[in-house]
């Protein structure tokens, strides 16, 4: 691909790389005492933050470098923080955490985007996580099939338009005509707190991310999406409930 930005990010689904000449001439020996910036573009607390500072914590390990900084650069489904990344100074210490939503954001051209993703390349990959969807367990829902047939309509949060999980669950909504009323702004454990309060009754995210809130014992897993199934739960896959062609395609 085509090194088309001298900037690095990071990705979670892929990191991406598109160094100095300097950086790529010389290794490990470019980053010899100097600081790098790594921005993660969701508030602390969340999983991406967790990515973040988890591959910073092993880039410093092992890059001879004076520091790394972690910034928490949230907004906008991510957008601001790839932006800050996209126009940082193209000199290589400029790393960042932002998800896959962008991808869909560049294709229907959402306002505020100043990046190109085309023009970051893919370094390597933090994570291949399934989608679930999860509720509290003050929710009266039980089960997928309580979701699918619920007269009542149930709130889901989620972080802005633009997110994986803006784009995600309006997609389920629509193709499996959820009664969901889905509230965007709930960003890092935004969402997790808000089914606390009992102001939100679930959310769609990432397995790995709602895993600490199922295990203790705040929500419970409704439906799986992709990956193989969890032996220690009892959480069917969509692929195999959702029978409706158009909506199996989506799921």
């Amino acid at each position: 691909m085509k090194m088309a930005r001298n900037l690095t990010s990071v990705l979670v689904g892929g990191i991406l790389l598109a160094a100095g000449p300097a950086a790529a001439d010389s290794g490990k020996d470019f980053f010899k005492g100097k600081t790098i910036t790594y921005i993660v573009s969701t508030d602390a607390g969340g999983g991406y933050d967790a990515y973040g500072r988890l591959i910073a914590k092993y880039m410093e390990k092992h890059l001879p470098v004076r520091a790394i900084v972690v910034k928490n650069m949230p907004g906008a489904g991510h957008i601001i923080g790839a932006n800050h990344i996209y126009n940082s100074k193209p000199d290589g210490l400029t790393f960042g955490t932002f998800n896959t939503g962008l991808v869909y954001a560049q294709i229907v051209d959402r306002k505020g985007i100043k990046f190109d993703l085309t023009k970051f390349s893919f370094l390597g990959k933090a994570a291949e996580d399934p989608r679930t969807i999860m509720v509290s367990v003050k929710s009266p829902l039980m089960s997928f099939d309580d979701l699918l047939n619920t007269k009542k309509q149930v709130k889901f949060a989620g972080a802005g338009p633009g997110s994986a999980s803006f784009n995600e669950t309006t997609m389920l909504i629509n193709a499996l005509n959820l009664n969901i009323k889905f509230l965007t702004g709930y960003n890092g454990r935004e969402d997790e707190m808000a089914m606390m309060r009992g102001e939100m009754d679930g959310g769609l995210g990432s397995r790995s991310s709602y895993m600490s809130f199922v295990n203790n014992g705040y929500g419970r897993f409704l439906l799986q999406i992709g990956g193989e199934k969890m032996t220690e739960y009892d959480v069917p896959l969509g692929r195999d409930v959702v029978t409706d062609p158009a909506a199996r395609s989506v799921v």
